[in-house]
């Protein structure tokens, strides 16, 4: 399987050196308009380089290729390659909005391509394992639930493209709060309403906090508080409590913590607690966290077998209808507003 990544920063570099390593999969070329870039990426003989990412897929027709660029780049770039029949992975979020992505999720359904987009904590052992536990109905009936996506990553005015709304669709919340989103859909399904409200302190455009309150279809409540202005974290951090009738499930980065009042699903009564290196099952290569190596994994297989992931374009357009909800709502000081 030949892939050709488009955007070579942090995250197009991670992705070229995953795929690159998995077994059946040659990293074939890298595009981007970065000169000093292209310039480093030279050294990567036989990879063949690209100024115009176009030029590249029409001349080296790679079986898949990964989207790593800016937000407001995603929807043009994924129809490119939709055009072309070309199997995409995307960076996460879909789009500015789930509006100007519609056109994207239209063609890849018409095309029936297989689609992927980052939200990689779908992959990551403790976050598995919590839907697990909750999924095998030992907490009883579910009530509700506190949510948090906190990083130490802007404490003065932020410069770049993350920090401009016409380039990024927007701050914390689509930037980063979105991954915990995607989770909450995966843990409890659709989301009826969402109430939130929104901060600016430190960028000019974009919001800084971001706190809301979710009512989802199938009638769990709970909320949810973001911030890349929250200090001593140095990495993204998610952290989820869900409370049901017959005791309280905790899920981390780091660990899952189970307590129940009476035994249920082979779980004793009190704690329970699955550690994540215990949890931990080997990679073929860890580049940033064993969770994006089985995130490309995924990817690859469903190239291969022509079978749709389950993060894929239509799942981001409804994280992305989300997100919207929360924007407009914010706008409106908290009215509830639906997805």
């Amino acid at each position: 399987m030949r892939v050709a990544v488009i955007g070579i920063g942090k995250m197009g570099l991670l992705h070229a050196g995953v795929l690159n390593a998995l077994e059946g999969v040659e990293l074939c070329a890298l595009s981007d308009s970065s000169a000093y870039l292209l310039n480093l990426a030279k050294n990567l003989k036989p990879v063949a380089v690209y100024d115009d990412y176009r030029k590249m897929l029409d001349r080296e027709k790679p079986d898949a290729a990964v989207i790593a660029t800016p937000v407001s780049l995603h929807v043009p770039m994924g129809l490119e390659c939709a055009s072309r029949g070309i199997a995409f992975l995307m960076e996460k979020p879909l789009g500015l909005s789930s509006a100007e992505a519609l056109p994207l999720v239209d063609r890849v359904r018409e095309r029936r391509l297989v689609t992927m987009v980052g939200y990689m904590l779908r992959f990551e052992d403790t976050f598995r394992k919590g839907r697990e536990v909750l999924a095998s109905g030992a907490l009883g009936k579910v009530i509700t639930f506190s949510s948090t996506a906190y990083v130490s990553q802007l404490f003065r005015k932020g410069k770049g493209w993350r920090y401009s709304r016409q380039q990024s669709g927007g701050g914390v919340v689509i930037g980063q709060a979105t991954h915990l989103l995607d989770l909450l859909r995966w843990y409890f399904g659709p989301v009826a309403s969402v109430s939130a409200h929104q901060r600016s302190f430190y960028s000019e455009e974009v919001e800084d906090y971001a706190h809301g309150h979710l009512e989802f279809a199938g009638g769990v409540t709970g909320w949810f508080d973001s911030s890349w202005s929250i200090r001593h974290h140095r990495l993204l951090e998610i952290g989820l409590v869900i409370h049901g009738e017959n005791g309280t499930l905790e899920v981390s980065d780091d660990e899952v913590k189970l307590d129940l009042d009476e035994p249920a699903a082979g779980f004793e009564r009190g704690w329970t607690r699955f550690r994540k290196p215990d949890l931990f099952h080997g990679v073929t290569i860890d580049i940033g966290g064993a969770h994006y190596t089985r995130q490309d994994e995924a990817f690859a297989a469903a190239v291969r077998d022509n079978t749709p992931p389950e993060s894929d374009v239509a799942n981001a357009w409804e994280v992305q209808k989300l997100v919207d909800a929360v924007y407009r709502s914010a706008e409106r000081r908290g009215e509830p507003v639906q997805p």
